[in-house]
């Protein structure tokens, strides 16, 4: 331990660290590259070892990131460990490029750049040569982080300005026949996975499993495969419901980056939502037993729909805000147009779900007149675009 923090370098790197967090006017992605400069600062003048320079800089950042962050809801809210080291790898890897970053330190490495000194050149010193790559590197790795490619949103941002009103000041009584058609339509599972949120769970294929096995047996396989072939034409990728919610309020930037997107959809509907969901427990909050329900109310009031051929950017910009004043017909195309197909032809508007439209009482003339109504519509019909 001496040897690691021996000549008071960890303190005095310490204090310089907790210096630039105090500095207000820094944003968190400015602090993390003064970190990076301070620890490389110490690699390329040889003050420490490379071990011991991502060994300082972990530590300040760990901390930094998830116990003395300015998203004071995050620490409030995320208490497990696993949550915090999860949140901490998937934060330095994709949205602070630290595989970049551990680049420009290997290019300082004394072992490096005593193998590369046993190289003779007699036109340039090979050690410059790797000191001034090392820099380069610096730079890129300084450059990447500014763009900004992936950025998640603070967990203040989402309980203040997302997940509004509360859990304990909403009224979910009014969204429950809603609710329970957006789920028969988009994640049958969603009730039946008590405490998981994603795709990637034991509890989401165990239900799946038992969902087709049940379809196999009143059906017969050959009539489940055909059936799955046509719907199958007319549906999206599947993800549930939490991480539809998760990747549409919860990224800054990144959306497109499919697989990073996806990784983070799987990571963090665990950390957020089962976080969000202790939380509330734990202090008894009002409808805290009702907390996917809650969830559901977020989610329509702020994910994308389009219904024949019109963008809306949240299903309340169609349905409206009260939802005192829905109708089930203009529901159940709100969900039809979630998965963003380009035409709702008869087969997907009116066959795909012909048994869910006469379980409702549907009233397929009302259907058919907002689709018509939607197809002469204006570019800025209910806030949308088409």
């Amino acid at each position: 331990m001496n040897g690691l923090f021996g000549d008071n370098i960890f303190f005095l790197f310490l204090f310089a660290c907790i210096t630039i967090m105090n500095y207000s006017r820094l944003t968190e992605n400015q602090k993390i590259i003064l970190f990076y400069l301070l620890t490389f600062g110490l690699a390329i003048l040889k003050v420490v070892s490379i071990m011991n320079s991502i060994l300082y800089l972990t530590i300040v950042s760990f901390f930094y990131l998830e116990f003395l962050s300015e998203d004071i809801i995050k620490i409030k809210f995320v208490k497990k460990l696993r949550y915090k080291i999860v949140d901490f790898l998937f934060l330095m890897i994709v949205q602070y490029k630290f595989f970049l970053f551990f680049l420009t330190l290997v290019f300082t490495s004394a072992r490096v750049q005593s193998f590369a000194g046993g190289l003779e050149f007699d036109m340039f010193n090979l050690n410059s040569v790797m000191d001034l790559c090392s820099i380069l590197m610096f730079f890129i790795t300084v450059f990447e982080i500014s763009k900004e490619k992936f950025k998640i949103k603070t967990f203040t941002y989402l309980l203040t300005e997302i997940f509004i009103p509360p859990i304990n000041d909403s009224e979910l009584d009014i969204y429950e026949d809603y609710l329970n058609i957006l789920v028969r339509m988009e994640d049958k599972t969603y009730y039946l996975r008590r405490n998981s949120y994603n795709i990637f769970s034991k509890d989401f294929l165990l239900v799946k499993l038992k969902q087709y096995a049940s379809r196999h047996r009143n059906q017969g396989l050959k009539i489940s495969i055909k059936e799955y072939v046509r719907a199958s034409q007319h549906l999206r990728g599947y993800s549930s419901l939490e991480m539809q919610l998760l990747r549409t309020v919860a990224l800054d930037e990144g959306y497109y980056k499919k697989i990073t997107r996806k990784i983070f959809e799987i990571l963090y509907t665990n950390i957020i939502f089962k976080s969000m969901k202790e939380y509330y427990e734990k202090n008894d909050y009002v409808n805290h037993e009702r907390f996917k329900e809650y969830l559901l109310s977020i989610y329509v009031r702020n994910v994308r729909t389009k219904i024949n051929g019109v963008v809306f950017t949240k299903m309340t910009k169609y349905l409206g805000e009260s939802p005192e004043k829905w109708n089930k017909e203009k529901f159940y195309l709100a969900c039809l147009g979630l998965s963003f197909q380009p035409k709702f032809t008869n087969f997907y508007v009116y066959e795909l779900y012909d048994d869910f439209i006469k379980k409702l009482e549907l009233d397929t003339k009302l259907i058919n007149q907002e689709l018509v109504g939607l197809s002469k519509s204006d570019r800025n019909y209910y806030g949308g675009d088409k």
